[in-house]
């Protein structure tokens, strides 16, 4: 995958995190879950403890250097995402974990703790590779400048390399002040960036809303167990169990919406014949007559005839037969 335009739509990314909490063999298992509830992604988060957090706060420290993968368990995570035929990208939260990133993912996520570090953006934006960058934190003011940012760049001025999420910074995220209409609002004000939503929200519902809104991508929060530890990200996350059943109700809804098109579909079709109106004759009418507004009548009718919409066509003709009262017109009977 190259860019958000070869991806089908909506495009779900199951955000991992770091809910594996450091152990390489949790985040097998949270990919090879991921996978089996079909997500089409799975996210990662890539840093530098000492980087990310202040070294004073050393409890945080602590609990970061805890969490963090090494370069090998990226690279084979990424292994295992491609076998299992699971798209893998992470979020770096530092410039040398973006340098790592690059070589092994296809494009990148800008978190909204992070959408106001232009370094990193820069770094980023150097790549060439698509971007998605979360707008928490943000007014409209501050996307209008990250997205300038990018597309200074000819190739962000294209649609499919960049993407803004809404999102509020907030875990859990109250669904009262989610404000989902941020999302037609910015398909509105950026038309040329792909627009999507990522999800803090407790269960399935909110992201659902998203997508009817035109969320083309969407990221959900994923883990093992919700009880899988005190670590707050679980607890905010769909488990397997419950993404599956959220991808599901995504699918449902992308049947229900359709196509951007406005058609007569294949179950109307078979009504058509029946429900339209047809002209039909009020009257006994011999042949030779020329017909008169005050002859017809306008019914449904299950017989083939002239559809009411056809009416200027039939008054005014003559008959080359006769017709009995309630019966059809044919055109190939009128002269």
């Amino acid at each position: 995958m190259k860019n958000f335009k070869t991806i089908s739509k909506p495009f779900i990314v199951a955000e991992i995190g770091n809910n594996h909490e450091g152990s390489f063999k949790n985040a097998i298992r949270l990919i090879e879950a991921a996978k089996e509830s079909g997500a089409d992604a799975v996210k990662f988060q890539i840093y530098d403890p000492i980087k990310y957090s202040s070294p004073k706060d050393k409890k945080r420290i602590i609990q970061l250097k805890k969490f963090a993968l090494n370069k090998k368990d990226i690279i084979n995570l990424k292994k295992k995402s491609d076998e299992l035929g699971i798209i893998f990208f992470a979020t770096p939260f530092d410039i040398k974990s973006a340098n790592l990133l690059n070589d092994i993912q296809d494009f990148f996520k800008i978190s909204s703790g992070d959408n106001n570090y232009f370094d990193l953006l820069k770094k980023v934006r150097s790549f060439k590779k698509p971007v998605i960058v979360s707008t928490g934190l943000m007014d409209y003011k501050n996307i209008v400048n990250v997205v300038k940012y990018f597309k200074k760049f000819d190739f962000y001025k294209k649609r499919e390399n960049l993407c803004i999420m809404h999102c509020v910074s907030a875990y859990p995220a109250s669904k009262s002040k989610i404000n989902l209409n941020s999302i037609p609002y910015l398909k509105k004000k950026f038309p040329k960036v792909t627009i999507g939503y990522s999800d803090h929200t407790m269960g399935n519902k909110v992201s659902c809303l998203s997508y009817v809104l035109g969320a083309e991508i969407i990221e959900k929060h994923f883990t093992l167990s919700n009880t899988f530890s005190s670590f707050r990200d679980h607890k905010i996350s769909l488990n397997p169990k419950s993404f599956k059943e959220f991808v599901k109700e995504i699918n449902n809804l992308k049947n229900i919406l359709g196509n951007y098109s406005k058609k007569i579909n294949k179950e109307e079709k078979s009504n058509y014949l029946s429900i339209r109106r047809k002209i039909v004759a009020n009257k006994n009418l011999k042949k030779g007559y020329k017909i008169k507004k005050n002859d017809l009548l306008i019914v449904r009718s299950q017989e083939e005839g002239i559809l009411i919409s056809e009416y200027d066509k039939v008054v005014g003709k003559k008959l080359i037969n006769n017709i009995n009262k309630f019966d059809n017109f044919l055109f190939k009977n009128l002269i």
